[in-house]
């Protein structure tokens, strides 16, 4: 691993310098070309003869982590706490252990001469894109802590929309196992002891009997090919979802799904408005807080309307032109964005925005799991009955042939 230093210029002009840790010089070009910078100069600066990594079986830094990092970092700050020491301290209490670990080594970057997002930077597995550009400009504004609060209440606001979705799916879910528990129960254990009980009429079983009982031996029989099966298809599908045109076909068609898709697109809406008002609040330039956006959005399809609106600000022009007869960014929300460029307070309109559909999407999460609760009772129940009426149905014509 190596320190490069770089000097690179934005699309407005800016001129920025820093360090940065690659493998080569060729990741750091990469790295700054994605970013749309113009580089300018890079020098090799030392050779550091270790490495660092985190163990794979560390837990993710999730959105609730870097919301209590960013909460206690602006806390600590407003305090007069040195940044070093801030860091120092967190890094102490830190509950995760890849957050722990990373800190570890931001805080030596950070001794050796490096700015904070230049010591954050190397870890966007655990501090993201939006993070960093944000405390790049809170460093240059000198407003750091007040980025951080910022930074804290746009985790914050991640982190409830993620556990009100997880909320709402978890009654179906677990209704879902529960029954499947004991349909696969009724019929691998009670159906075959009840059919063995059967004294033999030498008339064929009804065919209700006769369905349930060719899953129940099929699923006796070959257990071993069903389970071979569904662990073969969670293989490919963790295999082939991180591949970009398998993303691609996702982002393509989820949004087109009954219910669910309004919902997906209310919620990519919700973060776009979300991330880049706080991004233009802090202070980042639109064409920047644009780029960042498009690449931590994770949905092609926003990607693509994100570049329009970079072409159209290259162009001398605002965003909402571009956005007009978007698929996925509704009429109000493209008004509201254009309100607010004409106000020149387009950072406040989408917030205003972004609490709008989360609103939405709040709403339509009730809705959604009031709605999918009752169908799966009814749904489960009527299979169940099925299972049971199939079970009986021997007897009854057993009871009903036999001699008076």
């Amino acid at each position: 691993m190596a320190v490069y230093s770089y000097k690179v210029r934005d699309l407005s002009g800016r001129v920025f310098s820093g360090t940065m840790e690659a493998d080569d010089e060729k990741k750091v070009v990469e790295y700054l070309r994605s970013r749309d910078y113009f580089i300018t100069d890079i020098n090799l600066q030392r050779v550091r003869n270790y490495s660092f990594s985190l163990p794979k079986f560390y837990p993710r830094v999730k959105a609730k982590d870097m919301a209590m990092f960013c909460r206690q970092l602006a806390t600590l700050m407003d305090a007069g706490v040195p940044i070093l020491a801030c860091l120092k301290i967190l890094q102490e209490q830190a509950e995760n252990l890849r957050l722990k670990n990373t800190l570890n080594q931001v805080i030596f970057n950070l001794e050796s001469g490096n700015s904070l997002a230049n010591s954050i930077r190397p870890f966007p597995q655990v501090f993201p894109e939006i993070l960093v550009s944000m405390v790049e400009t809170g460093e240059m504004s000198g407003a750091l802590d007040e980025v951080m609060v910022r930074l804290a209440n746009h985790f914050e606001r991640e982190h409830d929309i993620w556990e009100k979705t997880k909320s709402a799916m978890t009654y179906p879910i677990a209704i879902m196992v529960v029954s499947l528990c004991a349909i696969t129960f009724m019929l691998v254990f009670m159906l075959p002891r009840i059919i063995g009980m059967m004294p033999d009429t030498g008339e064929p079983l009804p065919l209700p009997t006769r369905m349930v009982l060719g899953v129940s031996e099929g699923i006796i029989n070959y257990w071993w090919v069903i389970a071979i099966s569904a662990l073969g298809v969670c293989g490919a599908v963790r295999k082939t979802a991180g591949k970009k045109t398998v993303r691609e076909i996702f982002d393509t068609y989820v949004i087109k799904l009954p219910v669910f898709g309004r919902l997906f697109n209310y919620m990519i809406v919700s973060r776009f408005a979300r991330s880049l008002g706080t991004m233009l609040k802090s202070g980042v330039g639109i064409l920047e807080a644009l780029g960042t956006v498009q690449r931590t959005l994770g949905n092609k399809m926003m990607a693509e309307e994100v570049e329009r609106a970079k072409e159209s600000i290259i162009q001398g022009k605002g965003i909402a032109d571009p956005l007009e007869g978007s698929k996925l960014i509704p009429p109000i929300a493209v008004q509201m964005i254009a309100i607010g460029e004409e106000s020149g307070s387009l950072d406040t309109l989408l917030e205003k925005v972004a609490v709008f559909y989360d609103r939405e999407v709040d709403n339509m999460l009730a809705r959604l799991s009031t709605m999918v609760e009752p169908v799966m009772i009814i749904g489960l129940g009527l299979i169940l009955g099925f299972i049971i009426i199939a079970m009986m149905l021997p007897m009854f014509t057993v009871m009903t042939n036999a001699p008076i």
